[in-house]
């Protein structure tokens, strides 16, 4: 069983926390255990990994601690926790806000995507306040939805999706051309156990240490921290927010490989510091089976 660490109980170690951790190296392995290991490996070397989606904005004061909290537990379980932070909402508008009537807040950098909003609307969080979040989209059979997490909750989930064994492998290949920003992404998927249900592949990409405006208090007074340093920021999909269905049913054994091409968005995305993000997940519940992610430039 994999250790806890104690919550942060000062709000101070929190903001301090937050505003001193550096953009961390993401190394492999990429979705197995020990050596990269190619798809067609035996299953036994694959682990299961947990995506994390943070939904967050700049103008949500209480967001902050929340992704100290998401920090932590990446120090906790490494490259088995994956996160993907979702501005969208009220709380990432870039418009001016009026706070106690007099008070403008501005963002001039819009991390608003149409595939957060498209996530933060279907699974029912867009007019919910942040911080929110899903781990693994994990379904709830009773409801017919997908549980909906506050930050505090995060830690006890993880860790019991981390003890399942997996039931798919991926692995990511990146290429990227900066004559024409073209990002291409090849992934394979190994499939571990037989699965009933159709599997759709979604492959988004997020930039990392983005430097921008975060709101941090009650205070009326305009964004309080200039130099937030933004992480894991949804920025597109290369096709689509739920990407396509590549099997009706699968099979133990089975490898399926696809090859996807989208130009890096916005304009001035550094694409040192991007991300993709593979999500295999079932198409009629929408829970994801495995995740992967790997850094667009090694």
């Amino acid at each position: 069983m994999i250790k806890h660490l104690k919550l942060f109980t000062l709000c101070t170690s929190l903001i301090l926390g937050f505003l001193f951790f550096g953009c961390d190296k993401i190394e492999g392995p990429y979705g197995v255990a020990g050596n990269v290991t190619p798809p067609d490996s035996t299953s036994d070397t694959i682990v299961r990994k947990v995506l994390l989606e943070d939904f967050t904005g700049h103008i949500c004061q209480a967001c902050p601690a929340a992704h100290v909290e998401a920090k932590r537990l990446q120090d906790i379980y490494g490259d088995r926790l994956i996160v993907l932070s979702i501005h969208a909402g009220y709380f990432a508008t870039t418009n001016p806000v009026f706070v106690n009537g007099n008070d403008s807040i501005y963002q001039k950098d819009d991390f608003n995507t149409a595939i957060g909003t498209s996530i933060a609307t279907d699974f029912n969080l867009i007019n919910l306040s942040f911080p929110k979040g899903m781990i693994n989209r994990l379904y709830k059979a009773s409801t017919t939805s997908q549980y909906i997490f506050d930050w505090p909750d995060w830690e006890v989930t993880v860790d019991t999706i981390l003890q399942r064994p997996a039931d798919a492998g991926l692995i990511i290949n990146n290429s990227f051309n900066t004559m024409d920003s073209i990002m291409t992404s090849n992934v394979s998927v190994k499939i571990i156990n037989d699965y009933p249900n159709p599997v759709n592949l979604a492959v988004y990409y997020a930039e990392d240490s983005i430097i921008a405006p975060q709101k941090m208090s009650s205070t009326p007074s305009a964004i309080n921290v200039l130099n937030y340093v933004h992480r894991h920021v949804l920025r597109g999909a290369f096709l689509g927010t739920y990407g396509e269905t590549i099997a009706n049913s699968t099979t133990a054994g089975q490898v399926l490989n696809k090859t996807y091409n989208i130009k890096l968005s916005p304009s001035n995305a550094n694409a040192n510091q991007v991300y993709i993000y593979a999500i295999l997940f079932d198409n009629i519940t929408k829970e994801i089976i495995q995740v992967e992610e790997k850094k667009l430039i090694p």
